[in-house]
């Protein structure tokens, strides 16, 4: 940070800063491109070796809204099952918050080697593969925190967890926020991704999602955009609702 920047976030009131600061990642995301983007696939190793100098296992600002939403859709003592649990951050605050019996898994060695060091019991599993075999029993949910949107056949997986499960718990980005519209406006496709656009393989709005979860058999029982505009994401949630979860339970079932 140059010596005029310290001085400015020194001397200005907090909210300001904060403010300006806001204003400027917008900007840049309706303009520009992440300074970290490289072409190719993600490799997850390297992304956990990357976050663990920055807050591995912490939750941030914006993971926390979200963990927030799962606390309040599971009741407390639940069997829960967390795909793609990463450094098991939500997974050890629903823990911590709800009780419930909790359980992860990841295709990062590294991840689970991280979690196994926090007390979480994680094991290893590509989703990718049939996802039966690496199921335990039947849990009262399954968590799937933005994970859905980087896998080619979310059908085929979301359809091995029916029989295992009594609800799905899905986080998304919602590709109908007013700033993505704004960014095809301006000739570039909505930025969803961080470290290579090769990140996310699916995107839907809220009126897709609700169409494509009706399609699959599912209803819904809760939506909610946990990230975005605040209180008009609330009250129009697929304009200024930039990040969405669901609550998914089998249409079929009474």
């Amino acid at each position: 940070m140059s010596k005029l920047k310290r001085t400015a976030r020194r001397l200005m009131p907090r909210a300001l800063w904060e403010r300006l600061a806001e204003i400027k990642r917008t900007v840049r995301r309706l303009t520009g491109y992440p300074d970290t983007a490289r072409v190719g696939a993600t490799d997850y190793d390297e992304y956990w070796d990357a976050k663990a100098s920055t807050g591995m296992g912490k939750l941030s600002t914006f993971r926390r809204r979200r963990a927030d939403v799962f606390a309040r859709v599971i009741r407390p003592g639940a069997r829960v099952l967390d795909l793609g649990v990463g450094d098991g951050a939500i997974l050890k605050y629903l823990i911590e918050q709800r009780q419930i019996d909790g359980y992860g898994l990841d295709i990062s060695p590294k991840a689970v080697e991280f979690c196994r060091a926090q007390g979480l019991k994680v094991d290893l599993a590509d989703i990718n593969q049939p996802i039966e075999d690496a199921l335990d029993g039947h849990f009262d949910a399954v968590i799937l925190s933005e994970i859905i949107e980087h896998i080619p056949d979310p059908e085929r997986l979301l359809n091995a967890l029916r029989p295992h499960t009594d609800r799905l718990i899905v986080s998304i980005p919602n590709t109908g926020f007013y700033q993505h519209r704004l960014r095809l406006l301006l000739g570039k496709f909505p930025l969803q991704w961080v470290v290579s656009p090769g990140e996310h393989l699916r995107f839907w709005t809220l009126a897709d999602f609700r169409w494509w979860a009706r399609q699959m058999g599912f209803r819904i029982v809760v939506e909610e955009a946990y990230e975005g505009t605040p209180f008009l994401r609330r009250v129009w949630p697929a304009l200024f609702g930039q990040a969405m979860v669901y609550v998914l339970e089998d249409a079929s079932a009474p």
